[in-house]
Order: structure tokens, then C-alpha cells, then sequence
């Protein structure tokens, strides 16, 4: 249902920040010096590591956002390049600071604490995508977005690709449809997404778990199920719930469930959920039904969380 060719994009449409991690025995105590046992940048931001897990599993991503034009700049497109991931079309704005994030990495209780800030750069609009995205070529079949505070623009953005899909079908019965898929992570969105009827819209539908409990549900398959009724006829809903592994539901399947994979060693957790988002699509743009693709999503988060960074990924089972 959801299979690309292996030379076609998956564009990942959000933040790109830089990431700096502090790694201590303990958390710190307030009001008092700590040293570090390891401090070091990593290229940030949930559709920016979505986009780098896709790639090292042997996927063609690209990433689409803004960018601010400051030092940050180079360091981050130079780590694009390293991982294969295409950027060209992400639009730049002058006079901005790049966003970052802290994040606290104690290895007592393998909690990562993230403290985030953007001064100024701007969310992408329907006029960005507009400008910079061709609709046309053969190139993207599937685009992913971050749901991020702009909630009203990428529903205009999801509404603009549904809209084309509708044209091309009508014109062209053989005419396969750019897929779309959409990530509910941040607890602050919900009144947007309800305002501007975002459930209604993309194909594919992940909710974290911290965002289903801040809705009230207290089950990964309680939240598949209660989701699914919100989206439009044929879509997917996919939850994944930290240890527990992760739920998903359709029309055609069912809800179907993973356990999760959990390495001998957790040492750093930084961006499972990303993981877990780029290996199942990933999975299902390989042509992977939809129990295989969450339980490929869970064996690949699961991965991620025994080592430090992605660039172990690389060595992660590829599908056929």
C-alpha cells in the first residue's frame, strides 16, 4: 500500500537544531559545579534525525525546513552531506540564530532531560513548500512532517499535496499518490491539530506516548484505536509506547502490537522516537505490511537506545 521505489525520497519536513550533550554520573544538583563525563554537538531535531536514521538504513532522504545563516550553518550542512542526506531545497533566512537544545544525559536513571531554544528562526509556511517543492517530480513519494507549533500552515501544506494527488488521479487513473505521514509528538499541538482538523489529512498518523497520555489514554492500543476514528477512510495509526513496544491500527488490519526490543545496555535514548518513526517508514515504503514495519520500528529504536548517537545504525539489518 505504502511502497516507493528504492531510488524515490522520503522528505522529512521540520526542525534541523544543534544538539549539545552532557553526559553526568547523576543528574545535577541545582546551584552547584559538575563535571562532565563527555560533552559534544550532534545535528538535532525530530524530522533532522528521522532523516538521518532513513538514510543509514539505506533509504534516500532529504530534509526540507529553515535554516538560520549563522556559524551553526556550515556545521550542519556539512553533516547532512556526511549522511547522504539531500538539503538543497531548505530555505535560509538572514539575520536569524540557530536553534539549540542542551540536552542532560545522566547515566544513573538513562533519562536525557532536553532544554531547547529558538531565538527567532521561523516555522515553514505553505508558501516555502510552495516555492521550493516540486510536486512533479518523480523524485518524492513520500512526505513526512514534524508537527511543530505551526499546526495551520501544515495543514495548508498536507491540504496542498492532497489536492494535487486528487488532480493527478483524475487526469491519470494509473497515477500512484504521494504518501503522506504525520507526527503528533509534542504535547502543545493538540488544540492546533483539533482546530484545523489535521487528523483528517495525511495517510500515516504517529502519536507519541507522552502526547496520548496528555490526551488521556493510557494504552498504546487504546490510543490506535480511538485515533484511527479521527482519521480520514484508509489511514493508518501508529503509537509507540517506550518499553512496552507499539500499537498500530487500519481498517484493513486491525490493531496489531510489537513488544519492544531493549538492548543489554541503555546508553542513550536521545532521539529513539525519530528512530522509530524513519525505520517503520522505512519498512513500509519498502513494501512491509504493517505488524512487520512497528516490529522493524522497535527493533531499530531498540538499537539506537544501546549505543551513542545513529552512526551505528549503518550496521542494522537492512529489509530486502
Amino acid at each position: 500500500m505504502f511502497k516507493i521505489e528504492q531510488d524515490q525520497r522520503v522528505l522529512f519536513v521540520g526542525l534541523v537544531c544543534v544538539d549539545l550533550f552532557n553526559v553526568l554520573p547523576t543528574f545535577p544538583t541545582e546551584d552547584q559545579g559538575h563535571r562532565c563525563l563527555d560533552c559534544y554537538w550532534q545535528r538535532g531535531g525530530n524530522a533532522s534525525n528521522s532523516a538521518t536514521v532513513l538514510s543509514l538504513l539505506g533509504g534516500n532522504a532529504e530534509f526540507f525546513g529553515t535554516l538560520s545563516d549563522d556559524r551553526e550553518l556550515d556545521f550542519i550542512q556539512k553533516d547532512f552531506k556526511e549522511y547522504n542526506i539531500h538539503f538543497d531545497k531548505s530555505v535560509i533566512i538572514p539575520n536569524t540564530s540557530c536553534p539549540m537544545s542542551v540536552v542532560i544525559i545522566s547515566q544513573e536513571t538513562k533519562t536525557r532531560t532536553i532544554l531547547h531554544t529558538n531565538k527567532n528562526l521561523p516555522e515553514l509556511s505553505l508558501s516555502n513548500f510552495e516555492q521550493k517543492i516540486d510536486l512533479n517530480s518523480p523524485s518524492i513519494r513520500w512526505t513526512h512532517f514534524e508537527g511543530r507549533d505551526n499546526a495551520y500552515e501544515i495543514s495548508r501544506m498536507l491540504t496542498h499535496i492532497n489536492q494535487y494527488n486528487e488532480d493527478r488521479k483524475s487526469a491519470d487513473i494509473g497515477y500512484k499518490p504521494i504518501i503522506t505521514s504525520l507526527e503528533a509528538e509534542k504535547l502543545r499541538l493538540a488544540p492546533g491539530l483539533d482546530k484545523y482538523n489535521v487528523w483528517e489529512l495525511p495517510d500515516v498518523m504517529f502519536i507519541s506516548k507522552d502526547f496520548a497520555k496528555s490526551q488521556g489514554y493510557k494504552t498504546m492500543t487504546e490510543v490506535v484505536s480511538g485515533y484511527l476514528l479521527k482519521l480520514k477512510k484508509g489511514a493508518v495509526v501508529i503509537c509507540a509506547w517506550g518499553e512496552e513496544g507499539a500499537a498500530a491500527n487500519s481498517e484493513e488490519t486491525g490493531i496489531v502490537t510489537s513488544s519492544a526490543f531493549l538492548p543489554e545496555t541503555v546508553q542513550d535514548t536521545c532521539g529513539a522516537g525519530d528512530t522509530f518513526v524513519a525505520a517503520t517508514i522505512f519498512a513500509l515504503s519498502r513494501g512491509q505490511g504493517l505488524l512487520k514495519a512497528i516490529t522493524f520500528g522497535c527493533a531499530v529504536a531498540g538499537a539506537k537506545c544501546g549505543m551513542q548517537g545513529f552512526k551505528g545504525l549503518s550496521n542494522v539489518t537492512r529489509l530486502a
